[in-house]
């Protein structure tokens, strides 16, 4: 029954370490290097260009027919 009981501590006490450690990861505030600045600024912008052309998955599953002169037979 102890084993038991150390067992349950040890888990309970892994997943308290598991928890502050994502809530202190949650409190910061937005990048400060100039790396990951860069970074953020080139993921908006590519997010903002694929919800602009319209190619979420969601709404189009499927590729974008090609030109004729680039098809390949099936």
């Amino acid at each position: 029954m102890g084993a038991f009981v150390a067992l349950v501590a040890g888990i309970g006490a892994a997943s308290a370490w598991c928890a502050v450690v994502l809530i202190r990861r949650g409190r910061r505030g937005p990048t400060e290097n100039a790396d990951g600045l860069l970074i953020e600024q080139a993921a908006r912008i590519r997010a903002r260009q694929l919800r602009s052309e319209g190619r979420g998955f969601g709404s189009h599953p499927y590729p974008k027919p090609r030109s004729g002169s680039d098809r390949r037979p099936y």
